[in-house]
């Protein structure tokens, strides 16, 4: 009996630490991503600067709807979005995206990807499969279930930078990109906001 007994608590014991993180700096970020749990859709606007890239703020970090709005903006694109997304422990998070985009002729094409949110070693990473590429971005928490996603990579160009703010309604998006040609010394050519709601 007793060792029944020695061998169903060291299972609940494995069972229980298997579920833990005992990465200090894993541990601060416990849940971080839990508030996009759920499915969220909306549409994602890509906007170009209409005066192009020119002398001024380079790769602006302090971001937001007013600034966005007081840049001289056209839009170039919208993708109609749903976005599902499910914790599988406090470290990381699976989810399904689908896109529509649309064109300017009005046609309509649909795309599937999976993303993967997690914590390793005290960083926050994003991981999105597409159909013809992944996508990694590294995170910082910034408070206020708010989320800077950003990336550099050199070849082909693809830097990136936008905030990922969170509520009970609301999952919203807004940043900027350079790429090909574009000059990262000067302002982003290349804007985008996204607005999802909950369903």
């Amino acid at each position: 009996m007793k060792i029944y007994f020695l061998f169903f608590s060291l299972n609940i014991f494995l069972l229980i630490g298997g579920c833990t993180n005992d990465n200090v700096e894993d541990a601060k970020y416990s849940n971080v991503f839990k508030p996009l749990d759920g499915t969220w859709q909306g549409k994602f606007y890509i906007y170009e600067d209409t005066l192009g890239q020119r002398l001024g703020k380079a790769q602006p970090k302090d971001i937001n709807e007013k600034y966005l709005k007081s840049l001289p903006l056209k839009l170039v694109s919208v993708i109609e979005a749903k976005h599902v997304y499910k914790s599988i422990n406090p470290f990381l998070q699976k989810g399904e995206i689908t896109d529509i985009y649309i064109d300017s002729n009005g046609k309509r094409k649909k795309a599937k990807s999976t993303a993967v949110n997690s914590i390793e070693n005290g960083k926050l990473k994003c991981v999105v499969n597409k159909p013809n590429e992944t996508v990694i971005h590294k995170g910082e928490y910034k408070g206020n279930n708010t989320i800077v996603w950003h990336r550099n990579v050199k070849s082909p160009k693809r830097i990136e930078y936008f905030k990922e703010t969170v509520d009970s309604l609301h999952y919203r998006i807004i940043g900027w990109g350079y790429y090909g040609n574009d000059n990262p010394n000067l302002t982003p050519r290349t804007w985008f906001y996204a607005d999802y709601a909950k369903n």
